[in-house]
């Protein structure tokens, strides 16, 4: 939850009425002044509406903190704006099912070269499932690559090289794909 500091808050003009109508008392004004201190508005705002310093209003709601039940009916005691709070964002997490097989392919394709047919069925069964998880199930591909200990580069540069992610021109000079005829069917 984020917390935000409280700025640019301005007293209703009810009050300032008040503040007027209050006149030489300085007992009630003083005591008005620490009530609005304690329903959390800011210095700079009962400030504004008082005519007084700041640092005069701090003073006042330090020194008359304990008496604010004295204070005398009929003065408006408005409540500051709520703060506004940011929605956390919500992630979309990999199924535990698809990152547990993820990860026993994992080892598998990363040993996959280009002359050797040992580890190709894992590689291409890796990098399908890979964008199975990005595509459909809408996993971001750097969520998904903390999930699996890579980086989102590495990902990004997989599913390129076996056709599933294209750049938008279509063609990439770092990004060449496999050799069709090195492709074993999944």
């Amino acid at each position: 939850m984020t917390e935000y500091k409280k700025v640019q808050l301005t007293l209703p003009d009810d009050v300032r009425v008040a503040f007027e109508t209050i006149g030489e008392d300085l007992d009630t004004r003083n005591l008005y002044i620490a009530k609005l201190r304690g329903l959390g508005w800011t210095l700079q705002s009962v400030s504004e509406v008082t005519g007084i310093t700041r640092e005069r209003v701090r003073q006042i709601a330090v020194s008359y903190a304990g008496e604010v039940s004295a204070l005398p009916g009929g003065l408006p005691l408005p409540t500051p704006p709520l703060k506004p709070v940011k929605t956390p964002k919500v992630y979309t997490e990999p199924d535990p099912g698809k990152l547990a097989r993820l990860l026993t392919l994992q080892p598998l394709a990363q040993q996959n070269r280009a002359s050797s047919e040992e580890f190709r069925v894992s590689a291409e069964q890796y990098t399908a499932l890979v964008w199975e998880v990005h595509n459909d199930d809408g996993v971001p591909l750097y969520r998904l690559a903390k999930r699996l200990g890579v980086t989102h580069g590495a990902l990004r540069f997989r599913l390129a090289r076996y056709g599933y992610k294209l750049p938008g021109t279509g063609k990439s000079k770092v990004y060449t794909r496999i050799d069709p005829n090195n492709r074993v069917a999944v």
